[in-house]
């Protein structure tokens, strides 16, 4: 089968020409790799091949949170990770809380992962913060 579109969906899900991608590492692997270009738009750029991605919100999506580890990890739902050891200004379009990852505000957080966050916010100003404990 030839990929014609690859999508990010709102939710964080995958599609390749309209289809769900279930397989996470697959998935995984083409999160891995997305990458951004001068215009902002997106791509996937594996050896020799370059797919360009359609993203309709974010290019990542927060979906859950790991305290198990010694840092505050979130959990991306390509399964990515990424570890909060310093404050994290919240980026807010309307009411959608976004952070940054790679580029900014290219982060998504479900609506879970913000009200279970909400216990290491700190207000700054006008601002939000993630203010991850300390550690001992």
């Amino acid at each position: 089968m030839y990929i014609t579109e690859i999508k990010i969906g709102r939710d964080g899900k995958w599609y390749a020409n309209g289809n769900e991608m279930f397989r996470l590492p697959i998935v995984n692997l083409f999160a891995r790799h997305l990458e951004r270009d001068e215009n902002g738009g997106y791509y996937i750029h594996l050896r020799e091949e370059t797919f360009p991605v359609v993203v309709e919100d974010a290019p990542f999506y927060a979906i859950g949170i790991d305290e198990s580890q010694e840092d505050l990890t979130l959990v991306f739902h390509d399964r990515q990770e990424m570890k909060i050891t310093e404050p994290m200004k919240i980026h807010f379009v309307g009411d959608v809380p976004y952070i940054t990852f790679r580029w900014e505000g290219d982060t998504r957080l479900s609506r879970g992962v913000y009200w279970r966050m909400s216990e290491y916010f700190e207000q700054r100003g006008d601002d939000i913060y993630i203010v991850p404990p300390k550690k001992n």
